[in-house]
């Protein structure tokens, strides 16, 4: 019987290091599969409103980095875009680059001006966005839900809508592919990494 309790003991043992080291290299392929999203696939941008003396705003968006933005187009919401000529689209966009400037009159105060573009995302392409509230100088950015969390929301907004939550009404709407969230901008000279600082002299 003690014989049998000590096998028992270093199989549990020997299970629990098994499910530890799976775990492990999991966590380890979520890491790099994360550093070549965000970081290998690259690219920092930096989208700025400077208020005018006259009301308006000149909007201003730039990218740096490795990273190869496709089709990248400014957009005016919730106010009439024939006050002003909106830019043309910028089919590729890389480090080096001009950055690509509008100047909105003090009647688009109350407007949102997004910046939307297209990247490569593992076997294909995935689009992003900015968007900026100028009244407020709120910045959001666009973030899609995975496939797994996208699956759950599905779910629940099925079974809500067949009444099989009680009180759950609020989930006969949920949003199934992403969401707009608060978020902060690089500045023009995050591109120029310690080029924009000099250093101690002294």
């Amino acid at each position: 019987m003690r014989v049998d309790l000590i096998w028992s003991v270093v199989a549990v043992t020997i299970a629990t290091f098994t499910v530890l080291l799976a775990v492990r290299h999991l966590v380890a392929l979520g890491s790099e599969w994360v550093f070549h999203r965000y970081v290998a696939v690259g690219g920092l941008v930096a989208f700025s409103a400077d208020a005018l003396a006259d009301g308006g705003h000149r909007i201003r968006f730039e990218v740096g980095g490795p990273g190869i933005f496709h089709n990248v187009t400014l957009q005016l919401l919730g106010s009439p875009e024939s006050v002003v000529a909106q830019p043309e689209v910028r089919h590729t966009m890389t480090a080096g680059d001009p950055a690509l400037e509008w100047t909105l009159p003090a009647t688009a105060e109350r407007a949102w001006v997004m910046v939307t573009w297209v990247r490569p995302y593992l076997q294909g392409v995935e689009s992003e966005a900015l968007a900026r509230v100028l009244s407020a100088d709120r910045l959001y950015e666009w973030r899609w839900y995975s496939e797994t969390y996208r699956y759950l929301r599905t779910v629940a907004r099925f079974a809500a809508r067949r009444g099989w939550v009680p009180g759950a009404t609020s989930l006969r709407e949920l949003r199934l592919y992403g969401r707009w969230r608060r978020t902060s901008s690089n500045s023009a000279a995050d591109l120029l990494g310690p080029a924009a600082t000099p250093p101690p002299i002294g």
